[in-house]
C-alpha cells in the first residue's frame, strides 16, 4: 500500500500545474489564488444563470426536485464526454510512461493511480457544473443539514460511473486508432465523430425549458432510470443505509471491474501504439533516399504541420469550432427555423423567423465570422514547442518566416472547411453575386484575423515549460485570452450585422471593409512587435 501511495503521488503531480497560474515569488499565497477563485466564480455564475430560468418555472409547478436531478444529471453528461476525452492525455498518452514502464510495479497499480488522478480532474470539473443548482435549490427550499450530508456524499460519488464509462469510450478509441499507422487521426475522428453526434442529437431537442416543465413526470422517469440519481432524490426522501451502501458499492464496484478488466491489456495498447512508431521508422538505404528541394517557407509549414498532427488534444480543441461551423451549416439549410430556434435557446416569433430568412446571407457571414474567431489555432502554436522552441531559434531561418509559416498553416486547415460550408450554404439559398463574394472574401479575412490575433497573444503570454499538451492547448493564459477574445470580436460583429442588416448586401460590405482594416492593424503589430518578441521568448 506504501508504494502505491508513492506511485499515486508521482502520478498525481504531473498535470497539476494546469490548475495553478504562475506569480512572482515573493507573492502571497491569496495573490496566487485570486486568478483562479475568479474564473471558478465567473464559471459558477455563469451556470447559475443558465439554471435559475428552469428553477423558476420548476418552482411555480412544485417540480423544483427535477432541478436537483438535472443538477447530477448534467455534470454526469459531461463528464462522460470529459472522461473519453481526457482519458487519451492520462491513461494512454501520458508523458511518465517511459519512466512507469521501468519501475517494478504492477499494471494496474498503475492504471489505478492513472483513474484517481483522471477522478480528481472530474470531480473539480464537475463541482463547477453541480453547486450552482444545489445552491438555487437550496435557496428555495431551505432544507436542513441531513440534505447537506446527503448531498456531499453524492457529489463524491457522482463522477466515477460516468468517468468510466469515458474511460471505456477512451479505450475503445485507443484500441482502433492504435491498429493503424496514421493513429493520431483516427483516433481524432473517432471522437469528433462521437461529439458531433451528441451535438445532433442535442440540436434536435427544442423549448429545453418550457418542454421540462411540461413533461416533468416523464422526464423524472426517465432521470431516475439511472440509478445514482434514483438513489439520491430517495435518500432524500428518507434515510436509507441499505440504499446508500449500495450506491456506493456500485460506484467502487465500476471502478474496481474496470482496473481488473481493462489492466490486464492496458500496456498492450500503449505498446501497440509505441511499436507501430517504430516500425514505421524502418532503415532506408543510400539508393532509397530522394532528396527533394523545397522552399524555406514550405520547409516550415510542414514543421508545423508535423507537430500539429501529432498532438490530438491540440487538433481536438482547435477544430471543434470548424465541426461545430459545419454542423451549424448543414442545420440552417435542412431547416432553418429549427437551426435559428435552437441559437436563440428558445421559440422565436415566426416574424422574426421569416424576417431572419430573408437575411439569411447576413445570418450566415455572422456565423461563419463567429466560428472563425473562436478558432485559434495560433494561440498554442509557440507554446506547444516546448522545450523545441530554441532548436527552431537557432535555425539560420528570418522569424518573420517562421510567424509566417504559423499563420499560413492555421489558414490551410480552416479556410477550406469554410469554404465548403460556403458552398452547402449557396446550393440551398438564394444568394446574390455581390453577397457571394463577399461572403467569399469574409471567408479567407476572418480565419486570417483568428490566427494573426492568436499568434500575438501566444508571443506575448507563451508557456514553454507546460507539463503536457492539454496545459498549452487548455489551460495557459494564451488560449484563454484568445477564446474569449474571439468570443467579444464575435459578439460586436453578431451586434453589428442586426444593425446593418436593413441595408443589405451594403451592410455586409461594410462589415468586410472593418474586417480587412482589423486584419491590417493586426498584421501590423505583428511585423513590428512578433519578430523582435520571437528573439526574447526562452523556452
Amino acid at each position: 500500500m506504501k508504494k502505491f501511495f508513492s506511485l499515486l503521488r508521482a502520478v498525481m503531480s504531473q498535470d497539476m500545474q494546469m490548475f495553478r497560474f504562475k506569480a512572482k515569488n515573493n507573492a502571497t499565497g491569496i495573490k496566487k489564488a485570486i486568478i483562479p477563485i475568479l474564473l471558478a466564480a465567473l464559471v459558477l455564475y455563469a451556470v447559475g444563470t443558465m439554471y435559475l430560468p428552469l428553477a423558476m418555472e420548476l418552482n411555480e409547478a412544485n417540480a423544483l426536485y427535477i432541478l436537483l436531478e438535472f443538477a447530477i444529471a448534467i455534470p454526469s453528461f459531461i463528464a462522460l464526454l470529459e472522461g473519453a476525452y481526457k482519458s487519451q492525455t492520462i491513461l494512454f498518452d501520458a508523458k511518465d510512461n517511459e519512466l512507469l514502464f521501468s519501475l517494478p510495479v504492477s499494471k494496474k497499480m498503475v492504471l489505478a493511480s492513472r483513474v484517481i488522478k483522471l477522478y480528481v480532474f472530474q470531480f473539480l470539473y464537475s463541482l463547477l457544473f453541480c453547486l450552482p443548482g444545489i445552491a438555487i435549490y437550496a435557496y428555495y427550499q431551505k432544507p436542513t443539514l441531513y440534505f447537506y450530508i446527503i448531498t456531499a456524499i453524492i457529489l463524491i460519488l457522482f463522477p466515477i460511473i460516468p468517468s468510466i464509462l469515458g474511460c471505456v469510450i477512451g479505450y475503445i478509441t485507443k484500441q482502433i486508432s492504435s491498429k493503424f499507422k496514421a493513429k493520431k487521426t483516427i483516433q481524432l475522428i473517432i471522437t469528433m465523430a462521437f461529439v458531433s453526434l451528441i451535438m445532433v442529437l442535442s440540436f434536435n431537442a427544442n423549448g429545453i425549458v418550457s418542454g421540462i416543465v411540461e413533461k416533468a413526470d416523464s422526464i423524472d422517469i426517465a432521470i431516475k432510470n439511472y440509478f445514482p440519481i434514483k438513489a439520491y432524490i430517495d435518500l432524500l426522501s428518507g434515510f436509507d443505509i441499505v440504499k446508500l451502501l449500495l450506491l456506493i458499492g456500485i460506484n467502487v464496484a465500476f471502478a474496481f471491474f474496470f482496473i481488473i478488466i481493462f489492466g490486464r491489456h492496458y500496456f498492450d495498447v500503449i505498446t501497440r501504439s509505441r511499436s507501430n512508431i517504430r516500425s514505421s521508422n524502418k532503415e532506408i538505404s543510400v539508393e532509397d533516399f530522394k532528396y527533394k528541394k523545397q522552399s524555406i517557407l514550405t520547409a516550415l509549414i510542414k514543421k508545423e504541420f508535423s507537430k500539429y498532427f501529432s498532438s490530438t488534444i491540440y487538433m481536438f480543441n482547435t477544430l471543434f469550432g470548424l465541426v461545430l461551423l459545419l454542423i451549424a451549416t448543414v442545420a440552417l439549410c435542412m431547416n432553418f427555423e429549427q437551426a435559428i430556434n435552437y441559437m436563440a435557446s428558445g421559440e422565436m416569433p415566426v416574424e422574426d423567423i421569416a424576417t431572419l430568412r430573408m437575411l439569411a446571407p447576413n445570418v450566415f457571414i455572422t456565423i461563419v465570422i463567429a466560428m472563425s474567431f473562436m478558432t485559434s489555432i495560433t494561440s498554442s502554436s509557440i507554446s506547444i514547442e516546448g522545450k523545441t522552441f530554441n532548436i527552431s531559434k537557432s535555425l539560420p531561418v528570418m522569424e518573420d518566416k517562421m510567424l509566417l509559416a504559423k499563420v499560413l498553416m492555421s489558414n490551410i486547415i480552416t479556410i477550406p472547411v469554410i469554404l465548403i460550408c460556403d458552398i452547402i450554404f449557396f446550393c440551398s439559398f438564394k444568394v446574390e453575386i455581390i453577397e457571394e463574394i463577399l461572403i467569399l472574401i469574409t471567408s479567407v479575412i476572418a480565419p486570417s484575423i483568428a490566427a494573426v490575433f492568436g499568434l500575438i497573444i501566444n508571443l506575448k503570454f507563451p508557456k514553454m515549460d507546460a507539463s503536457s499538451d492539454a496545459e498549452v492547448v487548455k489551460q495557459s493564459m494564451s488560449s484563454m485570452v484568445s477564446v474569449f477574445g474571439g468570443m467579444i470580436l464575435a459578439g460586436v460583429f453578431v451586434a453589428l450585422t442586426f444593425l446593418l442588416a436593413a441595408f443589405g448586401s451594403l451592410g455586409m460590405l461594410i462589415e468586410v471593409v472593418l474586417l480587412a482594416i482589423i486584419l491590417l492593424i493586426l498584421w501590423i503589430i505583428l511585423s513590428l512587435y512578433g519578430k523582435k518578441r520571437y528573439k526574447q521568448i526562452e523556452a
